[in-house]
């Protein structure tokens, strides 16, 4: 049978079901380590490579693009901040909306 609850982590090597019945599918109870070691190392090869590319990548980014990316996070920096700012303005508009109609309604309910 197969368990329809299993669990299965590769990257710790562990495999389980919450039942008695034989995990499905996971592959990792049974797989050769020898097999897995090449595998993970194959993996790590590829992150490897693709971190070294991005490594790459962001220092010719930042060299190129970094005075025109500097100016637009200030840009948006100032415009959030500006946001933000009308946000609060708004919120307390609506704090006093409330003050108000409570009183209102206070003033209507004591006649």
């Amino acid at each position: 049978m197969k368990c329809e609850s299993e669990r299965c982590d590769i990257e710790h090597a562990t495999c389980s079901c919450s039942s008695e019945m034989e995990c499905g599918g996971c592959g990792c109870e049974s797989e050769d380590p020898i097999n897995r070691v090449i595998s993970e190392w194959h993996q790590a090869f590829h992150d490897a490579v693709h971190e070294a590319q991005v490594e790459r990548l962001k220092k010719r980014i930042e060299a190129n693009f970094g005075p025109t990316m500097d100016k637009i996070a200030d840009a948006m920096v100032e415009t959030a901040s500006k946001v933000f700012q009308s946000m609060l303005v708004q919120s307390e508009s609506k704090k006093e909306l409330g003050a108000k109609l409570q009183k209102i309604f206070s003033e209507t309910g004591r006649r």
